[in-house]
């Protein structure tokens, strides 16, 4: 069996995302920087994620393979009501990274309206809507180069769990709590 090789090698102070491994955290993507490079694991401190004290940031050693340079979309929402008017259009069955819980999650796009996507999460089979600031086109890194996630339509559309009166349930329920 072939060893794992890296990459990319990142240096102290690099920034970084670190993939969540643990359960509760699959699918999910970390902002962090590198403290100490250790061959096959870094040292990483996150930038959103703190410690019981809600001061420090975490530290946390983590293996090679579940760091990769940071997305190139790095705009975080300003805030948890950040409802600004974007640009931003994301269609059905897309994959795409919400911001949620100080991280990344990749989930698929189910329904839009009114500035709103709702997404699912395989993982979880959480079913949540997000104003579109809070989310980004998902990008594997993989060969030292971004790909664009695949497209989930299928997946959807052919699971009855995604009606069309639950996707409009859920966004009409999220755009009444903007008010």
């Amino acid at each position: 069996m072939e060893a794992f090789r890296m990459e990319r090698f990142f240096e102290r102070d690099n920034e970084i995302e670190v993939t969540g491994k643990e359960k509760g955290f699959l699918g999910s993507y970390y902002a962090a920087r590198v403290i100490a490079n250790m061959g096959d694991n870094y040292v990483v401190e996150y930038k959103e994620l703190l410690e019981d004290d809600e001061r420090t940031h975490c530290k946390e050693t983590v293996m090679a393979r579940d760091v990769r340079p940071p997305h190139p979309n790095q705009t975080l929402p300003s805030g948890p009501r950040d409802y600004s008017s974007a640009k931003k259009k994301f269609g059905f069955g897309e994959q795409v990274d919400a911001y949620d819980n100080d991280g990344w999650w990749v989930g698929i796009v189910t329904g839009k309206k009114g500035g709103f996507c709702t997404v699912f999460f395989e993982t979880t089979w959480d079913h949540i809507a997000y104003p579109v600031t809070h989310l980004r086109p998902h990008l594997e890194w993989r060969n030292g180069r971004w790909f664009p996630g695949k497209n989930r339509g299928r997946f959807v559309a052919e699971n009855s769990y995604f009606s069309h009166e639950l996707v409009e349930c859920i966004l009409d329920e999220k755009m009444s709590r903007k008010r």
